[in-house]
Order: structure tokens, then C-alpha cells, then sequence
């Protein structure tokens, strides 16, 4: 008869559920279940348990290295309720996890375990759980009283080990590693202006560092200026106002190229002596597009990202972004592949310092997943830097100084990956991180610490396109808060807040009283939420897997479920006003879609391009945003699939039809406003100002017409910070 240790497991079922042992992953009925990474060891190392007690010691030692330093006693709480949540299990009657208080935890149903012994077949292994009941457990030993690692079953030890032999010992043994920080670093503000500084560069010897910095009286209006490491004066090199700049250092110490974002043809990237003086513009850039700029080591080449035209990439739309190389002296400019057919967009590309490979993010979904690549300079050679993943997008990728690991920024977290790959090390003496930067010499990190929560504003009307007032905050955290919706009923709004540590799904009354968060999946990005006809439910999409899919919660809490379209991803959901169907979109196809409530194949409504669905008030159209000749516009089709027509132009900063309308916002800031586009005229005009905000998008319309929702940002505060000591 097989046994546990004369097979390989490659997955353990118990109840409906499995988990493949070999990718890590959990299902219920065939269906992915999400689960983060630490809420996943502890269900196997409850399920190698074979029924025995796991004590909270030896959680706590298999979750964290010794060196960690978190809480864990609530660090192994959430980790437990995150499982129990992934189970749809129950604390106080649990089906699977049953909790010894102050001890520790045991699974209590039968476990098969599918193996592959070397045959054709997978042989069965059930563990038989025992019967539910008081559970005697014995006290510590005096030599056990200190955190020491959970003993390992020795057939489980036998399969790691077989493993480790299959996959070459000796390769194991001779792969990089990664660095051991120094016990001590030595963590100072470099600047402290009023403001918002971003984008350090460092000077190759690693003694001046160049940054964008714009003040609280110019908010998005940016230059760019160099300071010393150890002094207090600041040389400003540029003079004309950018919406966003980016720089990169020269290898030689002579010049500095950045990048520059503003609403005219001055967009372009530059080069400018580090000492001052002119500028001698060497590129366009795509407006509105991607920053980010890395200088080549041998001083000849300039990478960045820019739209990629249909001739150049004929399955894409005009706004597929991708490498581009231009050189220096001559203006020459070249186009690098995509590093993954997958990659909806390439950007944030960042050279290594021994000039082998240059880094990119691949954007999966616009605006959500994105993976780090890795390419030789001539485009011909890609990998993906494995465990390089973030459901929230990039917001710096640097590589540190001897080519062998990555840095990236990504949810506001500093992290470092090995160039091989691995998991991840999140680097804890950083927080609320952007735009990290790493010397060529001196042992130096900088990276910028960003505080830019936003809110959520409530303009009362007064009549259909009339004001009773000005714009007021209603909802705000220091976390920020985004993405309002109203109930159909009108007593709740639905949004999405960091209040918790992760951007989450909240409910709260309508006059922003009683906050009850819905969601608990720590981390992953959850994208846009809508309402059921009966307030009692509410959908949105989530990038937990890799890929966009939409789930759909309780309004009074309970486990979320995942609605399967049979579609390759699904975001930006709208719930149809007879409830039997959502609405959303895809991307490759960029089209609209609409499924059933109770999920399987969607049917698709719309041709190529659109995203963004929102159904008319008399339900007879689907509105949606769609980009025509480098113009945003609305545009609808019927219900039921077809009949494509424009509606009019329109701003990308977000919109919501009424019932002989849409509002929109327009504007650019500081001067944002709300406008609206009447159906009978056909015309559209300004009904109120939206003073002080710096970024605006929405909005959200009540059922009863009479209240706006949106989503502004007041300002937004960034310094730089040096780190000393870094290696």
C-alpha cells in the first residue's frame, strides 16, 4: 500500500476544496479561491499536521524570520482570520479550523492527499481526523519556553529533500544571494521643503542628488533642482513649470536628462548641464503618458516609454505604451519589443549598472497588475523576474549597485527581489515609498516618502444643473478614502479606503456615520464598486490572481464570491437596473461586456475599444468611454449588443449619465469643475467650480438626483530621504 513518504504530493483535497502544492494555490469546485501567502502556510502546515495541535509558536516561527520585527501575536491572528475567510469558515462553529484558546490550532476534517508515486495514476493518502472534542495538550517543556522551529513531519522532510536533489543541489548551493543589510543604517530627511519632492537621481559619485520639487503655492508645477548630501543650499536648474518631471543622472557627471509633462508642445525629454544653463530638447514624449527615464552605462542611450503606434504594434490601440531607446547624440530613436506578449503596456524602464539588462514594469490590466522584466539592451532576450508582482502597479523600480537584485516600490512599500528571482524581502526601515534611487557608489539609498490622501465631496443640487452650494468633504482618512457610490435606496454609500492598511471595500451611512469595512484581502487592488437595485449587494473587480475578475459581497459583510465570466479578465462593473446582469470591460479585446448575476459566459455588447460601463436611466443603453483620434468621448450601444454611436466628447477625469444628461468633471488643476451635458440641447456647460483640489475624478450620482459624489485629492506632501549604509 502507498504511503505519504513513498510519493510526491502534488495536491491535498479535503471537503470541496483542493490545493495544488505545486503553484500554490487554492480551489473550491474547480474555482480559484484567493488567498494571500501567509494565510496559505498555515493551512499547510495545518494540514501536515495530520490533526495534531499547531501551536501559535511554531506559526509564528514558520510565518517570520527571527529577525522580523512585527507584532505577532496579531500577526498570526490576521493570518488565521484571512484563512478562515478564504474557507468561509466560522471561528465560533468551525467546520475546518477549530481554535485551542492561547494554544493554538488544528484542522478537524479528513485529508486526502493525491500523489504521484512515479506511475500514470495519482493514489489517494487520506489522513483520518479525530473526533471533535476536548483536545489535551501538554504544557511547554522549560527548553521549549523560546520561539524555535516547528518540527517538520519526517515524511514531508523526505519530500523537500527529494526536491532539492531533483532540482540540483549543487546549483541550489551556488545561486546568488542576496545581502545581508548592516545591523545599522542610518535613515535622515534629505529635504523638508514645503511641498512635494519626488524623483531622486543620484550624481555617479553618489554626492548630490537631482529632484523634482514643486511648493504648496504651485502645486503641479515642477522643476527640477540638485542638492548636496550634507548641505542645505538647492540649486534650481530648470525654469519652466512641468505637470510632472523625471531626471536621470549621466554616467560622466555632466549633464542630467529629464523628462517633462506639461499641457503644451514643450512635453519632451531634455538634456541640461548639471551645472545650469540651456536646455537642448532631444524627443517628444507621448502626452499624458508614463514617466520614467534611465541612462545607459555607457552614456549613449536614453530609455523611456512611449505610445507605440498601430503601425508599429497593429494589435494594439494608440495607447499601448512601450520601451523606447533614444540616442543621445544623434536624436536616433528605437523601439524595443515587449518583454511578455501579455504586457498591456512596458514602462518605467531602469537600465542595470553593469549595462547587461534593462528593467521594465509589465503592465497585465491598465492601471493594476504589473510584473517586473528583465531584457538585454538590444530587446532580443526577456524574463520575468520571478515574484516581482504587484496588484497595485510600479512607482519606481532601481536596481541596487552590483546588478544582482532589484529594488521596487509598489502599495507604498519599499521591496527587494534577487535579479534570479525569489520572494520578495520587504524592506521595513521604509514607508509610504515612491521613486526609490540607489548610488553607483557611497552605499547610498534615497527614495521619496509620499503623503497624498484623498477624499470623498458631496456637492448638493439644487435643480438638475444647479448647485445649492459649494463642494464639502464628507468621508476622509488619513489613508484615504476613494470611489463613492450611493445606494439605489439611498441610505448607504459604498467606497474604497486604506483605513485598515490596505486599500478595502467600506460601507457606511449616508451621511458618512457607522464605516463597516466589507473586505479583507490585504493587498490586492480592488478597482471599481457598484450596487445591486436592492441595496443588498455589491460588485467589483479585483486583481488578487494576476488578472482582473469581478466578486460580488454583502452589503451587511460575509465572505466575497467570485462571479466567473468566462472572459480572460473583467473589470469596472456595473450592476444593470433590473439586476439580472452586470456590466464590464476587457482588455484584449477592449470591449463591453455583460454576464448574469449568477455568472458564466458573458456576452459581449461592444466591438474593439471602450471600458467604463454604465447603463442610462431608462436601461435601454450602455454608455462608455471610449478614445477616438487621441479624444476621450462617450459613446453607447443597446442592452442587448450593438447599435455603437457616439454621444459627444468628453474629459477622462470620470462621468455619470442622468436622466437627460451626464455629468462630468472637467478642468485641470487647480481649477476642476463640475459640468453637464444636456440631451435636449446637446449642449454642455459649467455648473459649478470645484476650488483647491489638485486631482478630481468621479463622479457618483444619489437616485434621487439631488446629491454628487467625487473623489478629490487638497494636496499632496512628499520629502526625500537618504538612507547611509545601504548595500
Amino acid at each position: 500500500m502507498a504511503t505519504y513518504g513513498s510519493l510526491r504530493p502534488a495536491r491535498a483535497r479535503f471537503d470541496s476544496y483542493e490545493v495544488d502544492l505545486n503553484s500554490s494555490e487554492l480551489f473550491r469546485s474547480g474555482v480559484r479561491v484567493p488567498i494571500q501567502e501567509q494565510p496559505l502556510q498555515v493551512l499547510l502546515l495545518l494540514l501536515e499536521a495530520d490533526g495534531k495541535v499547531v501551536r501559535r509558536e511554531q506559526l509564528r516561527t514558520a510565518l517570520w524570520p527571527e529577525d522580523t520585527f512585527v507584532d505577532f501575536e496579531h500577526g498570526v491572528n490576521t493570518a488565521v482570520k484571512k484563512l478562515r475567510q478564504a474557507l468561509e469558515d466560522s471561528a465560533e462553529c468551525p467546520e475546518f479550523v477549530e481554535t485551542l484558546p492561547r494554544v493554538g490550532y488544528r484542522f478537524i476534517v479528513p485529508v486526502e492527499w493525491l500523489a504521484d508515486g512515479g506511475g500514470t495514476s495519482a493514489l489517494p493518502w487520506v489522513v483520518e481526523m479525530p473526533p471533535r472534542g476536548p483536545t489535551v495538550v501538554p504544557p511547554l517543556a522549560a527548553s521549549e519556553e523560546r520561539p524555535r522551529p516547528a518540527r517538520v513531519p519526517w515524511r514531508f522532510a523526505l519530500l523537500v529533500i527529494g526536491l532539492l536533489l531533483l532540482a540540483g543541489f549543487g546549483g541550489y548551493l551556488l545561486r546568488p544571494r542576496r545581502q545581508k543589510q548592516p545591523e545599522t543604517l542610518t535613515i535622515i530627511p534629505f529635504t523638508t521643503f514645503p511641498g512635494f519632492e519626488i524623483g531622486p537621481s543620484f550624481s555617479p559619485d553618489g554626492n548630490q542628488i537631482a529632484f523634482s520639487w514643486h511648493g504648496f503655492e504651485k502645486e503641479f508645477q515642477f522643476d527640477l533642482y540638485i542638492k548636496q548630501v550634507g548641505q542645505e543650499r538647492v540649486v534650481q536648474l530648470t525654469h519652466h513649470p512641468a505637470i510632472f518631471l523625471s531626471s536621470a543622472w549621466s554616467p560622466d557627471g555632466r549633464f542630467i536628462a529629464f523628462m517633462r509633462q506639461t499641457d503644451s508642445d514643450a512635453s519632451g525629454i531634455y538634456l541640461i548641464s548639471a551645472l545650469g544653463g540651456s536646455e537642448r530638447k532631444l524627443v517628444d514624449i507621448t502626452p499624458g503618458g508614463p514617466m520614467g527615464l534611465s541612462w545607459s552605462p555607457d552614456g549613449k542611450w536614453l530609455a523611456f516609454a512611449k505610445a507605440i503606434s498601430p503601425v508599429t504594434k497593429p494589435d494594439s490601440s494608440p495607447e499601448h505604451f512601450g520601451i523606447h531607446l533614444v540616442n543621445v547624440e544623434t536624436t536616433e530613436e528605437r523601439v524595443l519589443p515587449d518583454p511578455s506578449p501579455d504586457c498591456v503596456h512596458t514602462r518605467q524602464p531602469a537600465f542595470s549598472p553593469d549595462g547587461k539588462y534593462l528593467a521594465a514594469a509589465c503592465v497585465l490590466i491598465s492601471g493594476g497588475v504589473a510584473k517586473i522584466y528583465v531584457q538585454t539592451p538590444d530587446g532580443k532576450h526577456a524574463r520575468e523576474v520571478a515574484g516581482a508582482t504587484s496588484s497595485e502597479g510600479f512607482t519606481g523600480i532601481a536596481w541596487a549597485a552590483d546588478s544582482q537584485s532589484l529594488l521596487y516600490s509598489s502599495d507604498l512599500h519599499l521591496w527587494r527581489v534577487p535579479l534570479a528571482g525569489g520572494k520578495p524581502e520587504k524592506l521595513l526601515f521604509a514607508q509610504d515609498v515612491a521613486s526609490p534611487a540607489v548610488a553607483r557608489t557611497g552605499n547610498r539609498l534615497a527614495y521619496a516618502q509620499v503623503s497624498n490622501s484623498s477624499g470623498i465631496w458631496r456637492l448638493e443640487l439644487g435643480s438638475q444643473a444647479k448647485p445649492a452650494g459649494p463642494a464639502t468633504k464628507l468621508i476622509s482618512s488619513s489613508r484615504g478614502d476613494r470611489d463613492p457610490h450611493i445606494s439605489p435606496d439611498g441610505k448607504y454609500i459604498a467606497f474604497l479606503s486604506g483605513r485598515s492598511g490596505s486599500s478595502e471595500v467600506w460601507v457606511c451611512d449616508r451621511d458618512a456615520s457607522n464605516p463597516v469595512q466589507l473586505t479583507f484581502f490585504g493587498g490586492s487592488r480592488i478597482g471599481r464598486t457598484s450596487w445591486s437595485p436592492d441595496s443588498r449587494r455589491i460588485v467589483f473587480d479585483l486583481r488578487a490572481s494576476g488578472n482582473a475578475e469581478l466578486y460580488i459581497v454583502n452589503g451587511d459583510g460575509g465572505p466575497p464570491r467570485r462571479l466567473p465570466t468566462g472572459t480572460i479578465n473583467a473589470s469596472n462593473p456595473f450592476w444593470s437596473g433590473d439586476g439580472h446582469w452586470i456590466y464590464f470591460n476587457t482588455e484584449r479585446p477592449e470591449s463591453i461586456w455583460k454576464a448574469s448575476v449568477e455568472g458564466g459566459a458573458a456576452v459581449r455588447l461592444t466591438g474593439e475599444g471602450g471600458d467604463w460601463p454604465q447603463e442610462s436611466v431608462d436601461r435601454t443603453r450602455v454608455l462608455f468611454r471610449k478614445s477616438q483620434g487621441g479624444h476621450i468621448q462617450v459613446w453607447s450601444a443597446s442592452v442587448n449588443g450593438g447599435d455603437e454611436r457616439p454621444v459627444t466628447e468628453m474629459t477622462s477625469q470620470g462621468w455619470v449619465p442622468a436622466r437627460s444628461g451626464i455629468y462630468f468633471i472637467d478642468g485641470s488643476p487647480p481649477h476642476f469643475s463640475l459640468g453637464y451635458f444636456d440631451f435636449v440641447t446637446w449642449h454642455a456647460r459649467k455648473i459649478a467650480d470645484l476650488p483647491g483640489l489638485f486631482i478630481v475624478w468621479g463622479p457618483t450620482l444619489s437616485p434621487d438626483g439631488h446629491t454628487v459624489l467625487f473623489t478629490g485629492r487638497e494636496h499632496s506632501e512628499s520629502d526625500i530621504f537618504l538612507v547611509e549604509g545601504f548595500r
